[in-house]
């Protein structure tokens, strides 16, 4: 525990610095900066929260470009704390204005709070449950960017590594293995909390209710990213690409609600998080639907014809992306590996395509638990039922409410369309319904929401692949009803005031005796200094080309130690010839020695 305090102070004081300076030019007079009529320019906002976010995407695309020409370790870590140097040198009179606001808005019980908070998020981050997947492939993957970058080839090697989700290089470049000794033998794994966390202060904002008295659609998503932080606690230690993404996801849909919430008509703010999408999207693929809501600031900057704007999102997308892109090709040859319907690299190292189609299957049987891939095909109507039945019993709950809010969702939409038709648009248009939001706002994120949870239903509805998606579209939905519903007068908005406050302070004792009784069920475990490491499993080894691999010993887990590994014995080669030969820094292909035999 003590251990992840200090990793992420680290990361905190990087990412806050980094992501100062990253949103500096989205600031008043800066060239991006949104426009008013009468002239001049408005402030980008930046709560703490989306600072560090900033900070975090933009350590991350930095950690993904140092993999491409060496392991993310000692000399990454020199890099970053000298530009935060003179980040902190150069921009220190924004930066000591910065912190006098923040530290005038922050009452002492709320600071109090948060301290409260985050060593309730430490102790989580220091132990629990090991995912199964961290011991397949995701502690190795992280151990490779750490050790080598990236290896052209290595979804050879092992495929699960083709996945190329960038939370993995985020974690090599905070995981402080080039310490050594023994509080960092496998190196910190302490950035999954952390996002947790931000996340968790931002779900915090819940606590403005009582002085507005009045409920917003927001306050029901909060709710909803309370119960998944409760649901995540137990697995914060383990650094799972699936949970990176949920998070990341639940921070952008409660920001944007904020922003619709309060009236925000600059595109800036939500370009900016659209930007945060597009980092989302290189972290996990299947968040790519969400990437619909960036129609809201592409609209609003194609009307004003802001061309130098559009280009410069669209140049800052693609900068994010493209790190990511090419660690894909070079790990698989593909760019959205195991989708192959773009294939444009003739490299010697791509995984043969059949092999890819084959696994992007086998993602979508065992989600739907047919396990068997020649059952892709299967109608929903075959296992729909078997799916439902396993799952547990609030994941049941939620999965039923998002189906059934799908119709009342697509049911607001259609009302939001009609009263615009009904009224006109151009009266309409800057009448904000449910507390702020606008009519085609809410069009816009309901009809992302049900496309959303449509796209994991009938895709691979593995719950921890789409958590987001079956609880913020039922919170969404439900609070633009209850919002609406109630908000029309004065005594409907008190009434629906003291009816959520009182479900919100039963739901808030619900879950407090729940994670009290999982912490104390845990307390008595050795993690108060160091947190809990990967785990060690039995393993075989076999040879390729003079370089020992390791197996599971069991066909499963084979956690970070054992290295390097792969899933089963493989029919690959080295790349490296001549003076490289042997050299595993050149890659891995298929071996093509007996294809020289005959």
């Amino acid at each position: 525990m003590l251990t992840v305090l200090c990793n992420w102070g680290y990361i905190f004081v990087t990412a806050f610095l980094i992501g100062f300076a990253v949103l500096l030019p989205f600031e008043r007079g800066g060239a991006a900066a949104g426009r008013v009529p009468g002239g001049g320019t408005v402030c980008v906002r930046r709560k703490m929260t989306a600072v560090l976010m900033a900070g975090l995407a933009a350590v991350t695309v930095y950690s993904q470009v140092f993999s491409l020409f060496a392991g993310v370790g000692l000399w990454a870590n020199v890099l970053l704390v000298a530009a935060c140097a003179v980040i902190a040198v150069v921009w220190r009179r924004p930066l000591a204005v910065y912190w006098r606001e923040r530290a005038g808005q922050c009452s002492r019980g709320y600071a109090v709070f948060l301290a409260g908070l985050v060593l309730l998020m430490a102790y989580g981050t220091s132990r629990g449950y090991m995912h199964v997947d961290t011991g397949l492939y995701h502690a190795q993957a992280i151990r490779w960017i750490e050790e080598y970058g990236v290896v052209p080839g290595l979804g050879n090697l092992h495929s699960r590594f083709a996945y190329n989700s960038a939370a993995f290089p985020l974690c090599a470049v905070y995981s402080m293995r080039w310490l050594g000794g023994s509080l960092f033998p496998e190196g910190i794994h302490a950035v999954q909390g952390f996002l947790a966390l931000l996340v968790g202060i931002q779900c915090s904002g819940i606590r403005t209710l009582a002085a507005r008295r009045r409920v917003r659609v927001s306050d029901f998503v909060r709710v909803g990213g309370i119960y998944y932080l409760t649901v995540l606690f137990g697995e914060m230690v383990s650094p799972a690409s699936d949970y990176f993404a949920m998070l990341l996801l639940l921070f952008i849909l409660i920001d944007w609600l904020d922003l619709l919430e309060s009236g925000e008509k600059e595109a800036a703010p939500f370009a900016l998080l659209s930007l945060l999408l597009v980092f989302t999207v290189t972290v996990k693929l299947s968040a790519a639907v969400i990437l619909l809501l960036v129609l809201k600031p592409a609209v609003q900057l194609l009307r004003e014809k802001r061309w130098k704007e559009i280009g410069l999102y669209l140049a800052l997308g693609f900068g994010i992306a493209l790190p990511w892109l090419i660690r894909g090709v070079l790990i698989s040859g593909w760019l959205f590996y195991p989708f192959t319907f773009l294939d444009l690299f003739p490299v010697d190292w791509k995984i043969e395509k059949g092999y890819a189609d084959c696994d992007s299957k086998e993602i979508q049987v065992f989600a739907r638990l047919l396990y068997d891939v020649n059952l892709y095909d299967t109608p929903f109507s075959g296992w729909a039922g078997k799916w439902f039945a396993s799952l547990k019993g609030l994941e049941k709950l939620w999965v039923a409410a998002s189906a059934a809010c799908t119709g009342l969702g697509a049911v607001t939409i259609a009302g939001a369309g009609l009263r615009i038709r009904k009224a006109g648009l151009e009266e309409r248009k800057n009448r904000p319904e449910a507390d702020g939001i606008l009519p085609w706002d809410w069009i816009l994120y309901a009809a992302v929401l049900i496309t959303g949870y449509f796209f994991w239903q009938f895709s691979a509805p593995l719950v921890r692949y789409g958590y987001v998606y079956v609880l913020a579209l039922p919170a969404a939905v439900l609070g633009y009803c209850y919002v609406q519903v109630l908000g029309k007068s004065e005594k409907g908005r008190r009434y629906g005031y003291y009816v959520f406050g009182a479900g919100f302070i039963l739901f808030l004792a619900f879950k407090a005796v729940g994670l009290a009784g999982g912490m104390a069920a845990s307390a008595g475990e050795p993690y108060y200094v160091r947190q809990q490491g990967y785990g060690s499993f039995d393993a075989v080894t076999y040879d390729v080309d003079g370089v020992t691999v390791y197996v599971p010993a069991d066909g499963g887990q084979i956690g970070y130690d054992k290295f390097p590994s792969s899933p089963r014995i493989q029919n690959i080669e080295l790349r490296g010839e001549g003076e490289h030969a042997g050299d595993i820094r050149y890659g891995f292909r298929e071996n093509r020695k007996e294809e020289d035999t005959e």
